[in-house]
């Protein structure tokens, strides 16, 4: 009986590995692109505007949920350039960590900026903050400040979601240093319900950049 048990179980599993993409952190965007299909799964937006300066979103939609539509508003008020990797099912596991993030198209728009700003999520908490991080320090504390002058929490990042290694698609610009945003879950519900505060936190960051 046993055997059989853990016959079936081993069946299950062969099965749903085979059926469904993995849900684990990806290692590439090459390995991404081979288990999923563009279009159902995730989706990439561009604004190429010619601008110095580029707000991007490599986890939005389902992944880290709000990112990608503060990421836009940011670029669209201010007239930067963006860059948006979207998943398209929530809490689809469409993650590829920052130093791995190497998508053509993300890595050309952010090459060309001087002035780089990626926006991420992240848990681990229940107040609603911003986590300052990035190898820009002038700008990260421009950011700062405009978001303490708004009313909001803004701190500097823990070592955990600091974005300080030269690896990270945001310190891939023309001077070598990005900011990394990091929104508490939090944070992004409050943006998301209150149209109110998400202009406020966009025209802050916007005054900042």
């Amino acid at each position: 009986m046993k055997k059989r048990i853990a016959l079936l179980l081993l069946t299950i599993f062969m099965v749903s590995t085979l059926t469904f993409p993995a849900l684990a952190e990806y290692s590439s965007y090459s390995s991404l692109k081979a288990r999923n299909t563009y279009g159902r799964d995730y989706r990439i937006v561009t604004r190429d505007r010619a601008s110095s300066k580029a707000v991007i979103a490599i986890h939005g939609g389902g992944i880290e949920f709000h990112t990608d539509d503060i990421a836009s508003a940011i670029a669209s008020r201010g007239g930067y350039d963006y860059y948006g990797f979207i998943g398209l099912r929530k809490g689809f596991g469409l993650h590829i960590t920052s130093t791995k993030f190497r998508e053509a198209r993300a890595v050309n728009l952010v090459r060309k900026s001087t002035r780089t700003v990626a926006i991420h999520g992240c848990g681990g908490t229940s107040r609603a903050v911003t986590y300052v991080g990035g190898r820009d320090k002038y700008l990260g504390n421009k950011i700062k400040a405009e978001l303490r002058k708004a009313g909001f929490n803004a701190v500097t990042a823990p070592a955990r979601l600091a974005g300080s290694s030269k690896a990270n698609i945001v310190n891939r610009n023309r001077i070598g240093k990005g900011v990394q945003l990091e929104l508490s879950s939090p944070m992004r519900s409050k943006l998301a319900k209150n149209r109110t505060l998400f202009n406020r936190y966009v025209n802050a960051v916007n005054r900042a950049m």
